[in-house]
């Protein structure tokens, strides 16, 4: 019984959450050498045990098991008497072994939608002097004794789905004050492309001085067509080597086909208490400890939403692109070399 409480045999559970966090941290600091690392998954629904986390949290409430740290779960403003309503649904994945046709392949995902209604119930407004209603909102489980990330990582990255509202992502980090939460804001454009925010880009790109410089230099036809060939060199190689990222993975990519990646830098996330701003403001940009991450959806706006999430990731950026794994960059010094290779056997060989 008590085993089952911690290490369920179907997966998951809370202990199996705390120790893939630290298992990942503690390789990534033997083994990672690099100054800025590559991203550590959060919750990823490719993953057998937040599979089985989703499913537990669906079952009903008598045939959960149970335990100190809960699992997914929705709220709403019902519980102020409110009109909204939730709820969430783990949708299956397709992957086709050996097929790259986005259309045949879908990743599994988890949907939360409901229907927003920001009438004020005429009974909660006298018994409870309630002024504000119309919100909706999905909270992960817990991790115990939280994900200490440090200031190893600079941002939140979201694969998801959107119906282009605006939801709130809000952070539950370990802190003096239990009710202190730091919020940031998402609008999708629920197109399912590859954004990074502008904001992401401008604040953690690292740019090089040199490229800012502009040098006005007299140069031959010839020259010009050698820069043209270089160029199309490095495109043609970009694209090959894009084409084995696998981030690009129409499956295990980030984001998956059909959906779109969402940066949002931990700097630029605000402090607030029970649903305000705090007047004295704390930035999110030194030793993070993730508790929990919720979602919100309070526009003001009546009316049906839609909101489908794949995976949650910590990430860096570095000239506007996500650093990646150690094992992507040894495969891209692996493609890089194979290109010379191939240049020195046929050095006429035009790309």
């Amino acid at each position: 019984m008590v085993r089952q409480l911690f290490l369920p045999k179907e997966g998951g559970g809370s202990l199996r959450r705390f120790l893939a966090i630290r298992q990942h941290l503690f390789r990534d600091k033997w083994n990672d050498d690099r100054p800025i690392r590559g991203p550590i998954t959060l919750f990823d629904f490719r993953r057998h045990d937040d599979v089985a986390d989703v499913r537990e949290s669906l079952l009903p409430a008598t045939n959960r098991r149970g335990g100190i740290f809960g699992g997914w779960r929705v709220s709403d403003d019902s519980v102020i008497g409110g009109f909204s309503t939730s709820e969430m649904k783990f949708i299956e994945g397709r992957e086709t072994k050996g097929e790259t046709n986005s259309n045949k392949i879908a990743p599994p995902f988890l949907r939360w939608s409901g229907t927003l209604n920001t009438e004020i119930n005429r009974h909660s407004h006298l018994a409870r002097n309630v002024t504000r209603s119309g919100f909706a909102a999905i909270f992960t489980p817990e991790f115990p004794l939280g994900a200490p990330l440090g200031n190893k990582y600079r941002a939140l990255e979201i694969c998801c789905r959107t119906d282009g509202r605006t939801y709130a992502i809000n952070l539950k980090v370990e802190s003096y004050f239990p009710e202190d939460m730091y919020q940031g804001f998402i609008s999708g454009t629920g197109q399912g492309q590859n954004n990074i925010a502008d904001q992401a880009t401008n604040d953690l790109a690292d740019v090089d001085d040199n490229d800012t410089h502009n040098t006005a230099v007299d140069q031959t036809d010839e020259e010009e067509e050698q820069i043209l060939d270089v160029r199309e060199h490095l495109k043609a190689r970009k694209k090959i080597i894009s084409s084995q990222d696998p981030n690009n993975h129409p499956y295990h990519g980030h984001p998956p086909a059909g959906f779109q990646r969402l940066i949002l830098p931990f700097k630029d996330f605000a402090l607030t208490s029970r649903g305000r701003m705090r007047h004295e403001q704390r930035d999110l940009d030194g030793s993070v400890n993730i508790e929990s991450i919720g979602f919100t959806l309070m526009d003001g706006k009546d009316g049906d939403f839609c909101f489908d999430l794949v995976s949650l990731r910590a990430v860096n950026i570095m000239g506007g692109e996500v650093v990646g794994t150690k094992e992507d960059d040894t495969r891209e010094e692996e493609l890089i070399a194979s290109f010379q290779r191939k240049k020195k056997k046929d050095p006429e060989d035009e790309l």
